[in-house]
């Protein structure tokens, strides 16, 4: 009966830290890399997350902004006509991302 339940109780330990270790959030920065200011907007949709996140930011020139998304989040810059389908109500992420948020996007630097 003791073995049992430290098996139960191992099983679910691992269990939990391979959970959380798929939801851990990566945060990586973008950096404009121009000597002007630039208006972005960034699009994301997460796995599992039925919506869209939707951030307008501007970046100083030699500026950064850190970033942290679940593994598999497909990242857009968008253009003016990607925030009027959105604004709809509709879905661009049938489009080519910028960037699909993996564990090796942790840490970098993306210069715009």
């Amino acid at each position: 009966m003791k073995i049992k339940s430290i098996l139960t109780t191992a099983l679910l330990l691992v269990a939990l830290a391979s959970y959380s270790q798929k939801n851990t959030a990566i945060t990586f920065k973008f950096k404009n890399s121009s000597i002007f200011p630039k208006k972005l907007t960034l699009i994301s949709y997460t796995p599992g997350d039925s919506g869209n996140g939707t951030e307008g930011f501007l970046m100083w020139p030699g500026g950064t902004k850190k970033f942290s998304f679940k593994e598999g989040t497909k990242l857009y810059l968008a253009n003016q006509k990607q925030v009027g389908v959105v604004m709809k109500g509709n879905r661009i992420d049938n489009e080519k991302p910028f960037l699909v948020v993996t564990k090796e996007s942790g840490g970098k630097v993306y210069k715009l």
